[in-house]
């Protein structure tokens, strides 16, 4: 059986019907079938179609930013984001934005003319107005306020002025997904709704009721430059949306989505079914065929870490959190869990980020932990700290307590294989360590209560996250230092810290330290100023960090991307940010197809 036997998407109509309805018709009779097709097919062997694995029902997905059910790892294609980022956390403006401008405590956003819904309507300034006012009660509220100018302008006023990267990632960060004229109902309900309970009743009813896949292209709900036009049980098609204003750079006319629930993801990749993915194409299931290459690898924005809780007598002492990071085989538990590359300077920062803010001397003064575990060196921070051995080789504390070690980590595989490294390393060295696997249940409960002196979680490795000392999020520092007398964040990390004058000088006695309010600066780093006060704000935090360890950094998420180079032509890689480059979701291919970077070997 062909897969490709629904006919092109760019048919024309038969008798009468539209070229959608045809389509959905012709896959209702090969659903189900698509498992045990094999051998040449128009749409599987054409380099005018791209291939690109669905992981989703498609009758259980609903599209929307407060939907249960939004496919977070296809919805980007369908609309035109406002911004992209590199892995290196540098944010680009999307074509479907004109301008942005800062100005003291606002900024202006203009939306670009040209840009359409797949409906004909207009993409205006009101489409992300509804999305903002929307989101606000949904939320419970904003940090800031969203008037809308005119049709094509938006200003959005924050409780401060901020640095124009935080500034644009708070404004524009997204994508254009929410057209007005569907969702103003929504609006007026919230509106209508006089309770706070009431409100909530109608948020649960949104994040039910948004559009399927089917209304989704029924009523031209998408305003990316491919349109979704067939949506079956086993695959969904798109084709290029002739009037958007990239459809002359969009190279590739059609796209394929097999749906992973059909036919598996081995087999998928094994056939050659699929052009183009995210991730190490040594790490995705079934034997790739040898015109699929991985062509790019870089480390993200993001990792794993230890979460400390300075509440806990002994992890309130430098020189214990310094042993804790020494004794355990960092390298060790990147390996047998696939987390990237070992953490070598512990700044807060991603390897990426670090590189884009620390000037080259900073990072190359920085003070190295030990990457291997290094049980001579964690002892000496332990007798620094004051602590000693028992007869049991035990480490005892001035108070003679042995350090006691609530550890949490998520069921997931990956983080209980770090976690038994991480606890069978701690318990050999002398400490009394008790670990709790945290369900799906109850996990985020857990982490956001701090009910646990170390958790094994994710990190943010961005400046503008990280070193938010305002946040209680466990991916940032965690601080949750809102008010301005707090003298200490949620976790007992203090604010007002000593920090080396030279980085990477842990060892250097009082005189040659200095004391640094991080509440400002913070302030420094999130507000307006030139690049020079930025990095050297950012410079002092780092330096702060790789002395204290308020946090431990275990591994720098790699990423990479691989394609098909037999029927596509795909861009030099000099340099990570060229196939790193993503918009909301994180869907670099995605970003490349929209912008006619992938180019088919032959013309139409």
């Amino acid at each position: 059986m062909d897969p490709g036997s629904a006919g092109r998407a760019g048919d024309d109509p038969v008798d009468g019907t539209t070229r959608r309805r045809y389509l959905a018709a012709v896959a209702a009779g090969v659903a189900g079938s698509m498992a045990g097709c094999s051998g040449p097919n128009e749409i599987v062997d054409s380099p005018q179609v791209f291939g690109f694995q669905f992981p989703y029902v498609p009758e259980n997905v609903h599209v929307g930013p407060w939907s249960s059910s939004d496919p977070a790892a296809f919805y980007s294609i369908l609309f035109e984001a406002e911004s992209y980022t590199t892995p290196g956390g540098e944010r680009r403006l999307g074509d479907v934005i004109d301008s942005f401008e800062t100005d003291g405590d606002t900024a202006t956003v203009a939306y670009a003319d040209g840009y359409t819904w797949w409906s004909g309507d207009p993409v205006t300034a009101r489409d992300a107005w509804i999305e903002e006012r929307i989101g606000s009660f949904v939320s419970g509220g904003r940090s800031y306020e969203v008037e809308r100018l005119d049709d094509r302008r938006l200003r959005y006023r924050f409780e401060r002025p901020l640095d124009r990267p935080l500034a644009l990632s708070t404004a524009a960060g997204g994508a254009v997904r929410t057209r007005a004229d569907r969702y103003e109902p929504w609006l007026d309900r919230f509106r209508d709704a006089g309770t706070d309970e009431r409100r909530g009743e109608v948020a649960a009813d949104l994040r039910t009721d948004s559009p399927g896949l089917e209304t989704v292209a029924d009523e031209g709900l998408g305003c990316g430059p491919f349109e979704l036009v067939e949506v079956s049980i086993n695959r969904l098609m798109l084709e290029r949306y002739e009037d958007h204003p990239r459809a002359d750079e969009v190279a590739v006319p059609r796209l394929w989505f097999p749906v992973v629930q059909s036919v598996s993801i081995e087999n998928l990749v094994s056939k050659g079914w699929l052009d183009g993915g995210t991730g190490r194409l040594d790490d995705e299931r079934g034997t790739p065929p040898e015109n699929l290459e991985e062509l790019a690898r870089y480390p993200t924005n993001s990792g794993t870490k230890l979460v400390l809780d300075w509440r806990d007598p002994h992890l309130g002492r430098r020189p214990v959190r310094r042993a804790v990071l020494s004794v355990i085989p960092v390298d060790q538990v990147v390996d047998v869990t696939d987390w990237g590359e070992p953490t070598v300077r512990q700044t807060g920062l991603s390897a990426p980020a670090a590189r884009r803010w620390l000037p080259e001397e900073v990072r190359e003064r920085l003070h190295r932990y030990p990457v291997e575990a290094d049980e001579e060196t964690a002892a000496e921070y332990m007798r620094e700290a004051g602590y000693s051995r028992d007869g049991n080789g035990d480490w005892r504390g001035p108070d003679g307590e042995q350090p006691s070690l609530s550890l949490a980590t998520p069921v997931w595989s990956d983080f209980v294989s770090g976690a038994e490294v991480v606890a069978s390393s701690l318990s050999q060295f002398g400490f009394d360590v008790e670990t709790d696997r945290l369900t799906n249940s109850n996990v985020y409960a857990a982490v956001s209560n701090h009910t646990h002196d170390v958790t094994l979680w994710n990190f943010d490795g961005d400046p503008y996250s990280v070193y938010d000392l305002a946040s209680d999020g466990s991916t940032s520092i965690g601080y949750g230092a809102t008010g301005p007398d707090a003298d200490a964040g949620s976790r007992g990390k203090p604010v007002e810290v000593s920090v080396p004058r030279q980085p990477g000088a842990v060892d250097a006695p009082a005189g040659e330290r200095r004391t640094v309010d991080l509440r400002e600066l913070w302030r420094t780093i999130e507000g307006p100023s030139d690049r020079e006060t930025t990095v050297d704000a950012i410079t002092t935090f780092a330096t702060w960090w790789n002395d204290a360890l308020p946090d431990v950094y275990l591994g720098t998420t790699v990423d990479g991307l691989w394609g098909n180079t037999r029927d596509f032509e795909w861009p030099s890689y000099d340099a990570a940010p060229e196939y790193g480059t993503a918009g909301p979701a994180g869907q670099p291919v995605f970003h490349m197809l929209k912008h006619g970077m992938i180019r088919p070997t032959t013309e139409e």
